[in-house]
């Protein structure tokens, strides 16, 4: 095992336990995350992107999808991104040592499985998780909490929407409380159908979400290409 394996093991294990990594803002968190996804796997994420009613997770594959075309491009990726995870241990508190009897790889999250390719249990920098939404309000969240028309395009209920939007026009363009809008919805998920209902009702194409994202931009990230060229200006 190299020098700057040692590290970057020790520096995860200080992580996992360092109060002072449980405080960390978000956007570090998730740089950490992903930079220790890359490092373990070499790899970007696989699968599709999670949907925007989960942001928790959808955080996590952007950030391990940002890490991983950052650092693949370079002949040292690997290295250099483990020299940028150790860099931010020592930024809030790590002393650098190394005592290779204190760390426990076999412990350690997200360590891969090296026999099977299999990954552990997600967490994202040796034990303290990512919270955009927290896991425990993501799980909890109670469905009656989200309004009708939105449930009812995330469920591609077509009739369901046309009845809503028919008894109250204004739903149209209605925000939920991560400021997606019905077409933002629509959008990301892959609804052409809906995404045309909701066009031909006025819904407005260029607004933008809390992370200033239309519907279009969210079309072109989930590679919805159908709903790309309906809502690409002509």
């Amino acid at each position: 095992m190299s020098h700057i394996q040692k590290q970057f093991n020790a520096a995860s294990t200080w992580l996992s336990s360092a109060p002072a990594a449980a405080g960390l803002p978000n956007e570090v968190k998730l740089e950490l995350y992903g930079l220790f996804k890359y490092i373990n796997t070499s790899t970007g994420p696989d699968g599709s992107r999670p949907s925007i009613f989960s942001p928790a997770p959808r955080a996590k594959y952007d950030a391990w999808a940002a890490q991983h075309t950052k650092y693949s491009a370079m002949t040292d990726g690997q290295i250099s991104a483990s020299q940028r995870y150790i860099e931010i241990a020592v930024q809030i508190g790590w002393s650098g040592d190394i005592d290779e009897e204190d760390v426990d790889l076999e412990n350690l999250d997200d360590e891969p499985v090296k026999s099977t390719g299999q990954e552990r249990r997600d967490n994202p920098i040796g034990g303290v998780k990512v919270s955009v939404m927290s896991e425990e309000q993501e799980e909890n969240k109670d469905e009656d909490e989200t309004h009708p028309m939105h449930r009812a395009v995330a469920e591609n209920n077509v009739q369901k929407v046309e009845e809503l939007v028919k008894e109250d026009p204004s739903l149209i363009d209605l925000k939920d409380e991560f400021g997606y809008t019905p077409l933002h919805l629509a959008a990301d998920r892959g609804h052409v159908e809906m995404t045309k209902l909701l066009l031909s009702h006025g819904a407005d194409r260029d607004v933008q979400d809390e992370d200033s994202q239309t519907p279009l931009q969210l079309a072109l990230i989930s590679e919805r290409d159908e709903i790309v060229d309906l809502l690409r200006p002509n």
